[in-house]
């Protein structure tokens, strides 16, 4: 149960760590903040504490105004990056699996309180659990993107 809590902890943490923010001034001479700016403002990328993506994200971003440079044809690198997405996604499959087969196996399944005392699960919030760990598999095994 540790490590589902700390699996969805780091999932919460990256999601946060990867997003990307924008700082501009609007028409009023206000500072303003947000995920995309406004069409025709220059805005420019605030890096957050912990974030590793922004500045590989502001270059990958182009105003509407520039024109897109055309996507590279090197097939190796093409070939590269379909195998490290293909191992990524078993690894990711596997990992699913695992949590599935330990929910499915194990009789009591508890979360840690804020007091730090163990909080036994009902069967109902149990099922819930596997369920949840189902769609998952289901979801991340039987993807074709």
């Amino acid at each position: 149960m540790k490590r589902v809590l700390l699996c969805a902890v780091w999932l919460v943490w990256s999601g946060m760590a990867s997003a990307t923010v924008y700082k501009w001034v609007d028409s009023q001479g206000k500072v303003q903040y947000g995920d995309s700016p406004p069409d025709g403002v220059n805005a420019e990328v605030v890096e957050m504490p912990g974030s590793h993506a922004a500045p590989a994200a502001a270059q990958a971003q182009t105003p509407s105004h520039a024109p897109a440079k055309p996507p590279a044809t090197d097939d190796s690198a093409k070939k590269a990056v379909d195998s490290d997405v293909a191992q990524s996604r078993e690894k990711q499959c596997s990992d699913a699996q695992e949590r599935y087969k330990k929910l499915v196996e194990t009789r009591k399944l508890y979360k840690t309180g804020p007091d730090g005392e163990r909080q036994y699960l009902s069967s109902d919030e149990i099922d819930a659990e596997r369920l949840a760990a189902k769609q998952d598999v289901d979801q991340i095994c039987n993807s074709p993107t």
